[in-house]
């Protein structure tokens, strides 16, 4: 769903207010639309660096990951991680953002097979980018991103 109106309030408040109620009510059932009868053998979120997570308390993409991947029956994997701290993108031109996540991202041991990649919102694809490019290098197969919303 396109990031504007009620979408991106909702997003809001997920993101900044701890709204988690949204996960399940909302979110949750419209990503799974998006992704039909698809089979993953590891649902992964987005990792958020850990001053981030510290201050926020929560990674929204880890919640959004395991309500989509709870009722697809598949497991989550943690194993993404952030190894150095990146800007925050919000003000970022695409070009700008590419260059900020570029070695941003490590996983912790090796991953096999067909992997759901999920974060909030979806601008350039920056961030998915350097995530599945660092989920093939560990080993996955195939890597899909979904979001619940895009800028695009």
């Amino acid at each position: 769903m396109k990031y504007e109106g009620v979408s991106k309030k909702v997003v809001h408040a997920l993101k900044y207010h701890g709204y988690k109620r949204v996960v399940e009510r909302l979110a949750v059932p419209l990503m799974l639309q998006a992704v039909g009868k698809g089979r993953f053998d590891a649902v992964v979120p987005v990792p958020l660096h850990r001053s981030r997570l510290r201050k926020r308390g929560f990674n929204q993409a880890e919640l959004l990951a395991r309500g989509v991947a709870g009722r697809m029956k598949a497991t989550v994997s943690d194993t993404l991680e952030v190894v150095r701290s990146t800007r925050d993108q919000v003000e970022l031109s695409a070009a700008q953002r590419r260059a900020n996540v570029v070695g941003a991202y490590a996983a912790t041991e090796p991953l096999r097979g067909k992997l759901l990649l999920v974060d909030d919102v979806f601008t350039t694809g920056a961030t998915m980018s350097a995530c599945a490019a660092t989920l093939h290098k560990a080993g996955a197969k195939e890597v899909h991103a979904l979001s619940l919303c895009r800028t695009c």
